[in-house]
């Protein structure tokens, strides 16, 4: 295998705008060293998702991109937890993409996670995938409909701006967590626009989007795009 060929320069791309998104919505970045004795950086990054199927494709995008050997795995489970599968891996180049390039925050993000201004500053296609992504992990049902939830204002405010740009009307909400004392901040699309916000985005979380239409009745909306984009990412695959 020519590992060097897999190993080729990570470009923002539709496939690598969604793994952006995923990574903001459900991923995190290690902020420390090696260990206690190594002190270099340690590359590692790491998706926590509750559904294999998703995460299995998630670690086959990765997987598109870089060499790795790593392959999802299940952690102990403490008491009555929801079991939350997880991909790991280390990679240099990633990495550097990811923190530098996208300016994901290294460490805990929660609170001061944003839109990436290469995001901000790409095309139509770029953006949707990136929303794609983010609402694939952190995205689902708000009330009678769909939306987000986040602890970073600036990515509430970030997310709206895209969602203004594609025409999708919404409505935003923010209120305060008593029990911790923290302000969170949603989004709440509107529920005649389900059908155009489905369909602007090429999903790839299958379990969530039967959920979605079983629920709303949106007769597979967002799925063609999903199939169409999943095709897309096979030829790139192919060249790699």
């Amino acid at each position: 295998m020519n590992n060097k060929k897999i190993e080729s320069k990570i470009k923002l791309t539709p496939k690598t705008a969604y793994l952006v998104g995923v990574i903001i919505g459900d991923g995190h970045i290690v902020n420390s060293s090696k260990s206690k004795t190594d002190h270099s950086t340690d590359y590692q990054i790491r998706i926590d998702i509750s559904d294999k199927e998703y995460l299995v494709y998630l670690s086959k995008v990765i997987k598109s991109l870089i060499y790795t050997k790593s392959q999802p795995q299940s952690p102990k489970i403490y008491g009555n937890r929801m079991e939350r599968l997880y991909f790991q891996v280390r990679n240099k180049r990633l990495f550097k993409f990811l923190s530098e390039e996208m300016e994901i925050p290294k460490g805990a993000k929660s609170s001061i996670v944003f839109v990436p201004n290469k995001i901000k500053n790409s095309s139509k296609e770029i953006k949707s995938c990136f929303l794609a992504g983010y609402f694939d992990t952190d995205g689902g049902f708000r009330g009678n409909s769909l939306g987000f939830t986040t602890a970073s204002q600036i990515l509430h405010k970030g997310t709206i701006e895209l969602l203004n740009e594609f025409g999708i009307k919404h409505l935003k909400e923010r209120w305060t967590n008593k029990r911790y004392n923290k302000e969170f901040y949603g989004i709440r699309i509107y529920k005649g626009e389900i059908d155009k916000f489905l369909k602007l985005l090429p999903l790839q979380n299958t379990e969530k989007l039967e959920r979605i239409n079983k629920r709303f009745k949106c007769e597979d909306a967002g799925v063609a795009k999903r199939d169409r984009f999943s095709q897309e990412m096979s030829k790139l695959r192919s060249l790699l």
